[in-house]
């Protein structure tokens, strides 16, 4: 499966998607998989981030399933081309993306799976899977973006 192009990637914004009326709130010195980022949020765990190093480029972006319509999820969803939705089973996911790197537990009732997407573009794909509403966030970072990370 291919993503979107880190070109495209790159050029994505907040404004894009976020819901009318809905406010965007810029802030520097985010601290997210290591490094410093520069963060548009839509909503609390919804956002798209640029790396401190490449300020213009939208280096990742986060999607909390639980703050957005169905339809804006379909949309960022959809224009990253990752074909993922709200509640699917861990077997779904993995039908999707295949066997997770890693796995983290960091709250009792859910687990995060870590995923390598792409052949030339890389992306870094994370999953949070809850045991009764499946699928409900979803991280994707460039890995040339991530690379940067302090630790990885």
């Amino acid at each position: 499966m291919e993503l979107i192009p880190y070109v495209e990637f790159g050029r994505l914004r907040a404004a894009q998607f976020a819901p009318a009326g809905t406010p965007i709130y810029e802030s520097d010195g985010y601290e997210w998989m290591g490094g410093f980022w520069i963060n548009e949020g839509i909503h609390g765990f919804t956002s798209l981030s640029r790396h401190e190093q490449t300020p213009d480029e939208t280096g990742g972006l986060e999607i909390d399933f639980r703050e957005l319509s169905p339809a804006d999820i379909e949309a960022m969803l959809g224009t990253i081309r990752l074909p993922l939705r709200p509640g699917m089973t861990l077997e779904e996911v993995h039908a999707v993306l295949g066997e997770p790197e890693r796995t983290h537990v960091f709250v009792a009732d859910r687990e995060t799976y870590d995923f390598t997407v792409g052949s030339s573009d890389l992306y870094h794909v994370s999953v949070t899977v809850h045991e009764t509403d499946g699928l409900i966030h979803v991280a994707v970072i460039r890995k040339d973006v991530l690379s940067r990370c302090e630790g990885l």
